[in-house]
């Protein structure tokens, strides 16, 4: 993808780009060609049918061409349903569910790359079907030579998730799904440049839940050796180092399965309440009973107990106050919200920032109010599929009218930074609902009756 023209030649970006592409797209086709063995197998083993999947798309200047994809469905998919795939679509194979939740499935799109089709970093092409619906001003993204990755496919990397519970799938992604795509693609086009595609494809292949990953590992190798260090009263190496320095890659693993377990690896690290530090501490605790437990069993002595124990505690101490700080770093950032009153019964929360949080935060710790926020519904796509103080960040408002309206009594629209036409169109989606709703401005609540 080019950038908008702003007056200056632009054949030497794009000649970079170009080169760009070829460069990564050529390595990519080389080094990942055994893994590119290896899932060709798995689809012939565990489905027999064809390897790949070709689809027309249309590209820059709106010519069509076909994209490449390892095969995730069963054959003749698209006649036994829509286009669109929802989550847990019982068209996709048991090989492609895994290479639909990794993304290998787009890894022969280098192919496509490397013949100048595509690039690795672009909007995303659309079949036919859905381009007819663009309006003049989206039909513009259709300058830019579409790519395998874009912000729309980090934002929209779950949306099979999104679209689970639509009634009409379709007619959901073009009303609220297509539109914000286009958005995003618009969005990186006025600022692309090499530095920016390098991230997003960073960002691609080492997704949000990698990095937290890595982030924990990190601070966990650091409780460890501090503990060693306090246990030892030395920080280099000696024959009581050795005795289980080798094995500490083994215990930040057990740690990482356990807080993986009390779901600590999903939550986005700038929101820490009471809750969140009680399954941190459950988790670690958890990891540190093994740890003695197994060496107990197995009669060795290659960890002390001593050094489980105060890891444990170091790694609570620690993992506690980088989310507290990060915490109270985006808190500072945003500036102080209102005071907010609390809905009733179960509770969607529509805004997942400051106001939203706040109010969420207060319905766990005061546990007279009787109130459970069930679900939190914001336009940050960064947010989606996460959680925030124990509570799942479902998506964009919309997806209320997806069967929601059994499994919420109320709606409390936390948005104090929206625009008026925001705030309507959100008031007008609800029109159709018989929830409760109330804003972050009222402490009065208004309902929203069926017309």
């Amino acid at each position: 993808m080019t950038q908008i023209s702003t007056g200056r030649s632009t054949e030497s970006p794009a000649l970079a780009k170009r080169c760009y592409d070829l460069t990564l797209a050529s390595v990519g086709l080389l080094l990942l060609s055994p893994l590119f063995l290896i899932i060709a197998a798995l689809i012939k083993l565990t489905d027999g049918r064809k390897v790949f999947y070709r689809q027309v798309r249309i590209g820059q200047h709106g010519r069509a061409f076909h994209i490449c994809k390892f095969r995730t469905m069963i054959p003749n998919a698209d006649r036994k349903g829509g286009l669109l795939t929802p989550d847990r679509d019982s068209r996709i194979t048991w090989i492609g569910g895994f290479l639909r939740k990794s993304k290998l499935d787009e890894l022969p799109q280098l192919w496509n790359v490397w013949k100048g089709e595509m690039s690795l970093v672009g909007p995303r092409p659309e079949v036919p079907r859905y381009v007819e619906h663009y309006t003049r001003e989206q039909r513009q993204i259709l300058q830019y030579q579409p790519g395998i990755t874009d912000l729309a496919s980090l934002y929209f990397r779950n949306e099979g998730m999104l679209l689970r519970n639509a009634r009409d799938v379709e007619r959901f992604y073009l009303d609220h799904c297509l539109g914000r795509k286009l958005a995003l693609n618009q969005r990186y086009a006025e600022q692309a440049n090499l530095l920016s595609d390098t991230w997003i494809i960073l960002q691609t292949v080492c997704p949000y839940w990698v990095g937290l990953l890595l982030i924990y590992a990190g601070t966990l190798l650091l409780a460890l050796w501090l503990a060693g260090t306090l246990v030892y009263n030395s920080p280099k190496p000696s024959p009581a180092w050795d005795r289980f320095g080798g094995l500490s890659l083994l215990v930040v693993c057990l740690q990482l399965a356990c807080l993986t377990w009390r779901e600590q690896c999903r939550g986005l690290l700038s929101y820490f309440s009471v809750p969140e530090l009680l399954q941190l501490t459950t988790a670690l605790g958890c990891a540190a009973l093994v740890l003695l437990a197994s060496q107990w069993a197995a009669g060795g002595n290659w960890l002390p107990p001593s050094v489980a124990i105060i890891d444990a505690l170091l790694a609570v101490f620690l993992l506690g106050g980088l989310r507290l700080l990060l915490r109270l770093w985006r808190e500072r950032s945003e500036g102080p919200d209102d005071e907010l009153d609390a809905p009733s019964a179960r509770v969607g929360i529509i805004g997942a920032g400051g106001a939203g949080t706040r109010l969420a935060r207060e319905l766990v710790l005061t546990k007279n109010l009787r109130r459970k926020v069930v679900a939190f519904f914001d336009d940050d796509p960064q947010k989606w599929h996460k959680r925030i103080h124990e509570i799942p960040v479902v998506g964009m408002p919309e997806c209320l009218l997806n069967d929601w309206s059994d499994k919420l009594d109320e709606v409390f629209i936390a948005v104090p930074d929206s625009s008026s036409k925001r705030f309507s169109e959100l008031i007008h989606a609800l029109q159709n609902s018989n929830l409760k709703v109330q804003t972050a401005s009222s402490r009065i609540p208004f309902e929203v009756s069926r017309p």
